[in-house]
């Protein structure tokens, strides 16, 4: 999407109709728009996106009062917005009204005529640039929603899910929760026995337990993560402290707590290792006994001969039957030689009888050889077990030691320090509790619904309406848990590669002067060299959002041509930024004003010129300045003693105010060319 032009009809400080047309070369696609304070900045950005989504940016106030006062007081009712644009080599106008005309319409332009597109404009617009993303590339630089909280860290995971386009899967799944509260309610009326409905009623239970159970273990996640961090903090300034002892105290205490977690996950590991071996050497410590008696039986009865013995059963009655001896002897009914061969039968082998016994001598060797690994394997596991727990217990001893000894510091400041991080250490035990057992209680419900979903597909004998109702509820759940899934999955994938794309923004223009924090829920913190988070102020939290910004714009243009059934696919959009560089420092603003146009096709930057910022000497050299616009106050008020407010172009100076014009109106103004 390249925007050509937009034109604003009294729409707030705009009387009248000014147009603006923007800077659309490939390599010069950058127009600055010049303004001083409350002339109009934030009015011509808000008209862009009201034009395209009827919505404001965050900062936007009196919402309702959008009517230029000076079009109102000469009877004017209405408003009006055009913004015309390229896409896929096709020009498009949007026009959008508002007062007592209500309208948008959206046209192409073919062959010199409007031609009003058939489908639904909204839509339309939104297969462009969707909604969910519109707002970070038209975005308020002074009224950002990145919010800083009090720890000096920007909470990103609802952006990120709009960049990876969860809005409507995430109202797919509310809709689907809808669905399935109707069905259940709909079985419980025709389904006569009650029996399928009284199970459904119990997994609509433990469908709404197990999802506050997932919430509340998912904020305590994050209370955890953040205690962590605050506790690293507090760390960090014992370890930097003047006090000598205090430092080394502080410097040990890490080191023992640092190996106190490496031995607790390998003793973790171990107890699990000893569930899984006594998982799979039970039964055989149950039959050991029974191993070595039945052993002893059989080996007795080979040394008798009994077992196997020297004659076969079949060889017996193959000569009985034959009548003849093997030797060639006859052998008659009734003869002595028939009678004491008769009574071989007695001792003579059954190979079935051999061919059992050899199993079972082969299985109980087996047995008695897993008996003796077995044992060997527990017996070093719990040994190990018992040296980790021993180890785990000494460095906890070593801990409280250090503890209690920089408590006894006559030190103010460390006593705070010290009494915070006793604070932290008993929130982190709780939070870590209370997760665990979060975890358990989800566990169990899991299974527990499992198990009444197999005992609702073992009934029969269901009518032929409980039956459809009921396959519409299994295939509810199943597109729920597909979509459910899909959402865990992105957003999984997302955590590496957005760090990627903020490492790689700070190396190459930060200079390394600090860097970002950012945890698995997805909250960014700026840290100093010495892995401090920096105090959250205006100048830190102007660098956190563009480099934020600027990772998820480039994260949006890569998933421009995604094929998903689930999730909306990125966009590729003019960035429209209204006065990114005031919070920012001057040693970085050059730095990010070469780096905001390589992150889009077309950069539109709405600010307050400010030379010692060196933003449009920075576009120039960088050969990306394309346009220059700037914004002209006229008011019928006199000047009188006020002082006049003057912009700078090409060595020429321009009043950036005019007084004693017919009326009050904001007059846009292209600059000439920058020399």
């Amino acid at each position: 999407m390249i925007i050509n032009s937009v034109t604003v009809e009294n729409f707030r400080s705009f009387y009248g109709e000014q147009e603006i047309s923007f800077a659309t070369d490939r390599e010069k696609n950058t127009t600055l728009i010049y303004a001083m304070n409350g002339v109009g900045k934030t009015n011509l950005l808000n008209a862009i996106l009201w034009c395209l989504h009827g919505e404001f940016s965050p900062s936007f106030k009196n919402r309702e009062e959008i009517l230029n006062w000076e079009a109102k007081r000469r009877g004017r009712k209405s408003y009006h917005v055009t913004v015309c644009f390229e896409e896929n080599e096709s020009e498009y106008i949007v026009k959008r009204s508002g007062g007592d005309i209500d309208s948008f319409k959206v046209f192409e332009v073919t062959d010199g005529n409007l031609v009003e597109i058939r489908q639904d404009p909204r839509l339309f617009i939104n297969s462009i640039i969707p909604r969910d993303m519109a707002g970070y590339f038209i975005s308020d630089g002074e009224g950002s929603d990145l919010v800083v909280d009090s720890d000096g860290m920007i909470s990103v995971r609802r952006s990120i899910r709009d960049i990876l386009g969860f809005n409507v899967a995430e109202r797919t799944r509310e809709d689907l929760g809808k669905i399935r509260s109707e069905l259940r309610s709909e079985l419980k009326r025709v389904d006569k026995d009650k029996e399928i409905a009284d199970i459904e009623e119990k997994l609509q239970v433990f469908d709404e337990s197990i999802a506050s159970k997932r919430k509340d273990l998912e904020e305590n996640q994050s209370a955890l993560e953040k205690y962590q961090i605050q506790r690293d903090q507090v760390d960090k300034k014992l370890g930097g402290s003047s006090t000598v002892e205090v430092k080394r105290l502080q410097s040990e205490r890490s080191r023992m707590e640092s190996e106190r977690t490496r031995l607790t996950r390998e003793f973790r590991a171990e107890e699990s290792k000893k569930i899984s071996l006594i998982r799979e050497y039970s039964w055989v410590a149950f039959a050991h006994k029974l191993t070595k008696e039945g052993l002893d039986f059989i080996d007795e009865s080979e040394l008798k001969g009994r077992i196997p013995a020297p004659y076969n059963i079949q060889l017996v009655k193959d000569i009985l039957n034959e009548s003849e001896c093997i030797c060639g002897a006859s052998i008659s009914p009734g003869s002595e030689a028939y009678e004491r061969i008769q009574k071989l039968l007695g001792e003579a082998a059954d190979p079935g009888l051999i061919n059992r016994l050899q199993r079972a001598r082969s299985r109980l060797t087996a047995v008695k050889t897993l008996s003796g690994q077995g044992k060997a394997r527990l017996d070093e596991n719990f040994k190990r077990c018992a040296s980790l727990r021993r180890h785990i217990d000494e460095l906890t001893v070593g801990i409280d030691r250090c503890s209690a000894d920089i408590e006894k510091i006559d030190d103010e400041q460390i006593s705070a320090w010290e009494k915070e991080r006793r604070s932290l250490d008993e929130k982190i035990r709780e939070t870590n509790r209370a997760i665990g057992r979060l975890q358990e209680n989800i566990e169990r419900s899991t299974k527990s619904k499992k198990e009444y979903q197999d005992k609702a597909s073992r009934i029969v004998g269901l009518s032929g309406r409980a039956k459809l109702i009921k396959h519409k509820i299994d295939v509810v759940d199943r597109l729920d848990e597909v979509i459910a899934t899909a959402l865990d999955e992105a957003e999984g994938s997302i955590h590496s590669i957005l760090k990627a794309k903020i490492d790689d923004f700070l190396d190459k223009y930060l200079r390394q002067d600090y860097q970002v924090k950012m945890t698995s829920d997805f909250k960014l913190g700026l840290v100093d060299r010495n892995d401090v988070l920096v105090p959250p102020g205006g100048g830190q939290g102007a660098i956190l959002s563009f480099i934020y910004i600027s990772s998820l714009i480039s994260i949006a243009r890569e998933r421009r041509d995604l094929d998903s059934s689930i999730l909306t696919p990125g966009a590729i959009a003019p960035l429209i930024f209204d006065a990114p560089f005031s919070k920012l420092d001057s040693k970085y603003a050059p730095n990010i004003a070469k780096e905001l146009p390589k992150l889009v096709d077309q950069l539109i930057i709405l600010m307050y010129q400010d030379k010692g910022k060196e933003v449009d000497s920075t576009l120039n050299d960088e050969g990306k300045l394309g346009k220059i616009y700037y914004f002209t106050e006229e008011t019928a008020a006199e000047q009188g003693q006020k002082s006049v407010q003057e912009y700078r172009f090409g060595g020429k100076t321009i009043p950036a105010t005019v007084y004693g014009a017919p009326l009050d109106k904001v007059v846009v103004r292209e600059a000439e060319a920058y020399e």
